[in-house]
């Protein structure tokens, strides 16, 4: 997967530069506050799927659940359209 730094891959999942190491940096719209980083934006999708899937054991409400669980999938699909 190929990505372009500093731009949003899609409305969805955006994926720009890391400004510290040599990769990017990948987070759902929905969550800004959860970002994972790659060496390339397969890998920080990956990473993000996964931290995205340990937040739903915090999740109190239904509607909290539903949410994580529809930007899990969203990364999911992202990640094996771009693949």
């Amino acid at each position: 997967m190929s990505s372009t730094p500093n731009a949003t891959a899609s409305p969805l999942v955006i994926i720009s530069e890391d400004p510290v190491a040599v990769g990017v940096t990948v987070h759902h719209r929905d969550f800004p506050e959860i970002h994972t980083s790659g060496h390339d934006a397969d890998a920080a999708c990956g990473q993000l799927v996964h931290r995205l899937s340990r937040t739903l054991d915090s999740a109190l409400t239904t509607w909290r659940r539903d949410t994580i669980e529809r930007a899990i999938a969203e990364v999911e699909m992202f990640a094996a359209n771009h693949a």
